[in-house]
């Protein structure tokens, strides 16, 4: 897998903060040619975590991964652990 360039945490919802939501949130994501998330589609978490840790994985970077010296598209995953502080 490529070696994360930017991987911004996600912030934390307000709803999910107010009624003591926490917990991993587990997102899939297709990056591309050039090492920018294409898709991201949350696999597992808690409902109120997953759009923010969606976004959060749509602005993550990679560096570009190689096969044979061709820049490809690698699947992967992110998983964002929210805990209130």
């Amino acid at each position: 897998m490529a070696k994360a360039v930017s991987l911004p945490q996600p912030p934390y919802p307000p709803l999910a903060k107010q009624i003591r939501i926490q917990g991993p949130v587990t997102v899939q994501i297709l990056v591309d040619e050039e090492g920018k998330v294409v898709t991201a589609q949350p696999v597992s978490g808690h409902p109120t975590l997953l759009a923010a840790a969606k976004e959060a994985a749509m602005r993550a970077r990679f560096t570009p991964t190689k096969l044979s010296g061709v820049p490809v598209k690698v699947q992967g995953m992110i998983t964002y652990n929210f805990v209130l502080q």
